[in-house]
């Protein structure tokens, strides 16, 4: 079969995602091709691929609904955007000129798949890992057989949503590669974007804000150093590539599993740059630092998130303060350039906890500089902060959760708040991202 692959976004990201569904179709024995919206803004030559390509289905991957992104220019530094006119404008242009079977996946689809469908009036989508059940969704559709059991899958039936339950993929290793060689590769290079590779999925840790292990998983699953090493020949073999990131949410947990894919790096002798996001500041020792470094660490991002005690612990974030301090030192030791997240606004947070946060912060130096999200974003219920938030009035229905919903903590006034974002604002080593500036009853 002919398979059309959009991946749909307007941030500057590596198309992961896209890229390892469409190795699956590739590795499945079909012909498949990719469109990427980011570098097509006006979607310019879809048309004109469908109507040569002549595809029988087309994935679309949507990476967010909406959200928020700096802009220097808007009132906080910050710019909302809204992805569903684009995505819809983009559906009505694809079935005025093919009669493709679409399927829907992706973050931005997961959690909304009967608001997708009601918005777009589509009926079919997976959710989660789509390495296997892509696949076989492409082979019950060619031989005729029922796709409306594929895992993973979500259809609406005579005005009926169901949803047929997920499997987690079992063994990573025996999923395909991604399909990197099909991306306009040079575009992402000349915006800084390299190339990026899931060494892992699943998350063992409980963040009160985040609903990653309620969509992989509360356990890792590994690929091998091997396998992962592999992947970073493919990619870089490909399109003469000498540069990859790691998109894991947590590169350095489990520990073991980050030295031993370094070492394998070192044991082939790979000639390769590579950087990630997002390590977590635990297990952070010289000797780690000193082995990314000498496997061709160009730089990391520390999700640091809060340095108050309280609000570790109200976040879940599973380590202390001193685990934090020890990550900057050891990072600081190493000259390896880094940079760290932090997140305020979670439920409990004070300007008092805001103040030891920055307390910390500041008894460093961080070469990459900080980010500063300021409140909460609200996706799924399977985040524990949405109780939060419709305790404190701040969210109420569900529908809220596609249309965009916020929470920040009622303690933080409107006249401390604007003050906040004003000094941060203000300062050269931090980049502020306003979700929500302030509690509308503060």
């Amino acid at each position: 079969m002919r398979v059309l692959i959009i991946s749909f976004t307007t941030m500057r990201a590596a198309p992961s995602g896209p890229a390892y569904v469409a190795g699956a179709a590739l590795a499945a024995g079909h012909t498949v091709e990719v469109f990427d919206s980011l570098f097509a803004p006006d979607l310019n030559g879809l048309e004109e691929q469908i109507s040569r390509f002549e595809p029988h289905v087309i994935g679309i991957s949507i990476k967010f609904v909406n959200g928020d992104i700096v802009d220097e220019s808007a009132e906080f530094n910050t710019r909302r955007f809204d992805h569903r006119p684009q995505v819809k404008d983009m559906v009505e242009r694809i079935e005025a000129v093919s009669d493709a079977h679409i399927v829907l996946g992706g973050p931005g689809f997961n959690y909304y798949g009967p608001h997708w469908f009601e918005y777009l009036d589509l009926d079919y989508g997976l959710r989660g890992e789509a390495d296997l059940s892509f696949p076989l969704y492409l082979q019950r559709l060619g031989e005729g057989g029922d796709v409306h059991s594929v895992p993973g899958c979500i259809f609406r039936e005579d005005g009926h949503v169901q949803v047929v339950p997920r499997d987690l993929v079992a063994d990573l290793d025996a999923t395909a590669l991604p399909a990197y060689e099909l991306f306009d590769l040079d575009a992402y290079l000349e915006h800084g974007i390299s190339p990026a590779i899931v060494t892992k999925r699943g998350c063992t840790f409980r963040c009160t804000f985040c609903p990653y292990s309620s969509l992989e998983g509360k356990r890792y699953r590994l690929k091998s150093p091997r396998r992962v090493v592999d992947e970073i020949e493919h990619v870089c073999q490909a399109r003469g590539l000498k540069k990859v990131s790691f998109c894991d949410n947590s590169f350095n947990v489990p520990k073991k599993h980050a030295r031993e894919i370094c070492q394998e790096i070192l044991d082939r002798k790979l000639d390769i740059e590579w950087y990630t996001g997002a390590l977590k500041p635990v297990g952070i020792t010289d000797e780690l630092c000193e082995l990314f470094k000498a496997s061709g660490c160009t730089s990391v991002g520390l999700a640091v998130e809060t340095a108050s005690a309280t609000m570790l612990k109200s976040m879940g974030r599973g380590y202390t303060v001193d685990h934090v301090k020890k990550a900057m030192t050891c990072l600081n030791d190493s000259g390896l350039p880094f940079g760290v997240s932090l997140l305020f606004g979670a439920p409990g947070e004070t300007p008092e906890t805001i103040a030891e946060t920055l307390d910390v912060i500041d008894s460093f130096s961080i070469p990459d500089g900080f980010w500063a999200s300021i409140g909460l974003c609200l996706w799924t219920h399977h985040q524990a902060v949405v109780k939060d938030a419709r305790r404190a009035g701040q969210f109420e229905s569900d529908k809220e959760l596609f249309d965009g919903a916020y929470y920040i903590s009622p303690e933080l006034s409107k006249d401390y708040m604007i003050e906040l974002i004003g000094s941060l604002r203000a300062r050269d080593d931090c980049t502020v991202q306003v979700n929500k500036a302030y509690a509308a009853s503060s």
